[in-house]
């Protein structure tokens, strides 16, 4: 037992003192006459005690009144004992991600954190709050702080796995929101560790706790899978990784169209990852690999694979980066960027081809003569396109080729821009989007290379922020690599946004998931926007004239890496793994009602006795 406030104990020597001394001191009578003494029974109880010094006798009252007083007094020292629960305002940010479905504690991660938190709603005593936050492929509120249990259960029941990586920095930051302004806010993490560092938070002034959960780290998993055309067929290459402590056999089926055309016995020796090749003349799709292993993990050993002949479109970013730049290219599944802060040698020249990269971006970069076949241009002086004159304020565009494939579907009437230099193009060059002073986005093919110019720096103008700063990309990489007239089968990772590119009489699509279910996503201007694919396997997307196969693989070293964590770090800082959670909580409401009990006997005495 601890005490806020222990050298208020200290005061029951005087008022021990006080209530002993009022049992010794002399009470004075007044005499009166009266007929007959034998009316009076005899009292020499008080009659004893009322000589002075005479030697204390034991009386019920006495000890019923210091007892109260101790009562009183421990509870004004405020004591404490240590239990189970989480007091005052909690937030419990729960793991969803792919690891948690490891099958080391049974019958999985996620379903060990879903028995904790009913552990903690039935612990939950008056005047203290639950909330519940979900970190999987999306972040959910499924509960607010509350205090009513019911709630919080039917909460727990909606949590599913997912086989994506957890979005727990989003989940983190969320929490923090919520009780970080909280003197006695906390803030729970039900994890098995498995996610790279957050640097990017802070809890305020709650306190972050770290509940581990997993018991075993050995898992294989399926980290690569590629297909490369090759001379008189295709070359299939996979990746399998050993991420634990012990070398583990399995057997590798290789499966295409549906029909299996390879099986193989591999040993993956502690740590360490292998690589196998399958050769064929054809690879009917979708392509598929399966892992058979005594591991704790499952969704790791499958892969998926369609949209073997659509080649990826290659981009090399220039410059010291660009958020918002880099986010709209992820959008795109097919894009494999590479950043920069100069063009490589290799990729330098004055002829067209032999490049490794379809589009090469200048962000604010000076510009040099590359081999890329097409150029994107953001506030550079030089290349060809156009030249840089005196700063124009606040322009606004007024006119803009809405027919142009650049531009299509672009509304661009509520842009603003900060300030943007004067440009002059050059002769073969088209002006896309202009102002009443200046151009501003200006397009055209020279010398066997096609060339994009945007005058303004993309940082000082809400266009990033606009619905049209994805399009005009998605519009980009199509016109750098040739007009296509949508996007065919396409293979991505669980959990990462995407953009589908369709017919403009598209309204709607509908996306039927591996396990049966039916999603639909609005289309606006040729566009459909995927939050994210939340299993593994083949997924079909329906249009009036849309037909695409899309497959979703996890390929994610964190959530394969499944050894649970004795610590991980948020904020800069390191968080130790708690196993029991305990909290101080107080008792002096319960002495204060043993208090009112002892001074009812002591009153019930004292009428007892007069």
């Amino acid at each position: 037992m601890q005490f806020q406030s222990l050298g208020v104990l200290l005061w029951f020597i005087p008022v021990a003192g006080f209530v002993i001394l009022l049992y010794l001191l002399k009470v004075r009578r007044r005499e009166v006459r009266v007929p007959a003494k034998f009316l009076f029974p005899a009292i020499t109880t008080d009659v004893r005690a009322n000589a002075l010094f005479q030697r204390l006798r034991p009386n019920l009252l006495m000890f019923l009144q210091l007892l109260a007083a101790l009562l009183l007094l421990t509870a004004l020292a405020r004591p404490m004992i240590q239990a189970k629960g989480l007091p005052g305002q909690t937030v419990i940010v729960v793991d969803t991600s792919a690891s948690m479905q490891a099958t080391d504690i049974a019958p999985s991660r996620l379903e060990a954190a879903k028995r904790r938190l009913r552990q903690f709603v039935q612990e939950l005593t008056p005047g203290e709050q639950l909330a519940i936050i979900e970190a999987g492929a999306q972040v959910r509120v499924l509960a607010a702080l509350t205090s009513d249990k019911q709630k919080l259960l039917n909460a727990i029941e909606q949590i599913q796995p997912t086989d994506t990586a957890g979005r727990l920095d989003e989940a983190l930051r969320l929490a923090a929101a919520l009780v970080g302004k909280t003197e006695k806010g906390r803030i729970l993490l039900l994890s098995d560790g498995a996610f790279p560092p957050v640097s990017d938070f802070s809890p305020g002034n709650a306190q972050l706790l770290f509940e581990s959960l997993g018991t075993s780290g050995e898992n294989l998993a399926i980290t690569a899978m590629d297909v490369q055309e090759r001379s008189g067929g295709y070359e299939w290459f996979v990746g399998i990784r050993n991420f634990g402590d012990k070398s583990q056999q399995a057997i590798l089926e290789f499966y295409a169209g549906g029909k299996l055309v390879d099986a193989r016995s591999i040993t993956v020796e502690a740590g360490r990852t292998v690589g196998q090749t399958l050769r064929a003349r054809q690879l009917p799709e979708p392509l598929e690999v399966r892992l058979k292993a005594s591991d704790a993990l499952q969704v790791d050993n499958f892969a998926y694979r369609v949209g073997v002949a659509q080649k990826p479109i290659r981009v090399l970013l220039v410059g010291e980066g660009n958020f918002f730049l880099e986010r709209a290219l992820a959008l795109e599944p097919n894009v494999q960027l590479d950043k920069a802060p100069a063009v490589p040698e290799q990729e330098r020249g004055e002829r067209v081809g032999g490049s490794n990269y379809d589009l090469v971006i200048f962000d604010r970069a000076p510009v040099v003569p590359v081999k890329a076949r097409a150029v994107l241009l953001i506030r550079t002086r030089g290349g060809p396109i156009a030249n840089l004159g005196q700063a124009v304020r606040t322009p606004r565009v007024v006119l803009w080729e809405r027919d142009h494939p650049l531009m299509r579907y672009l509304e661009l009437s509520t842009l603003l821009i900060d300030n943007a230099p004067r440009l002059q193009p050059a002769p073969w060059a088209r002006v896309l989007a202009e102002s009443q002073h200046t151009p501003l986005i200006v397009a055209g093919e020279h010398q066997g290379r096609r060339w994009v110019g945007i005058g303004w720096d993309l940082l000082e103008s809400d266009f990033p922020l606009q619905p049209a700063f994805p399009i005009f990309i998605a519009n980009l990489l199509r016109w750098a690599v040739g007009e296509q007239g949508s996007v065919t089968d396409l293979t991505v990772r669980t959990g990462i946004p995407f953009s589908l590119a369709v017919a403009p009489e598209e309204n709607e699509l509908r996306l039927f998931t591996p396990d049966g279910n039916t999603l639909t996503y609005p289309v606006n201007d040729g566009s459909a926007v995927i939050s994210g694919l939340e299993r593994v396997g083949i997924y079909t997307v329906q249009g009036r004239k849309t037909q695409i196969r899309i497959a979703a693989n996890l390929m994610s070293a964190d959530e394969s890496d499944i050894r649970p964590r004795t610590s991980i770090e948020l904020g800069g800082k390191t968080v130790a793994a708690q196993s029991t959670l305990t909290t101080l909580r107080d008792l002096w409401k319960p002495i204060v009602f043993a208090l009112l009990a002892l001074l009812m006997v002591e009153w019930w005495v004292f009428v007892r006795r007069s």
